[in-house]
């Protein structure tokens, strides 16, 4: 993603997010962003706080499968 603030308006648009490097998912649940390893399982309070340009340029919104 190109800033922390696309991050935070995807996650806020209800949108999954995917680390490029890690594999790791992000979303917000009750207005908490929380994280899960690719495949699945249930989603964990994250404490990532999108301080610095690694944390959020790796970063791409999942698409949706139909």
């Amino acid at each position: 993603m190109q800033s922390k603030e696309a991050v935070f308006e995807a996650l806020k648009e209800g949108k999954k997010l995917i680390s490029s490097i890690t594999g790791l998912q992000y979303t917000l649940i009750n207005n908490i962003l929380h994280i899960r390893n690719s495949e699945g399982g249930e989603w964990n309070q994250s404490d990532l706080g999108f301080h610095n340009p690694p944390s959020w340029l790796n970063l791409k919104i999942i698409e949706e499968k139909l």
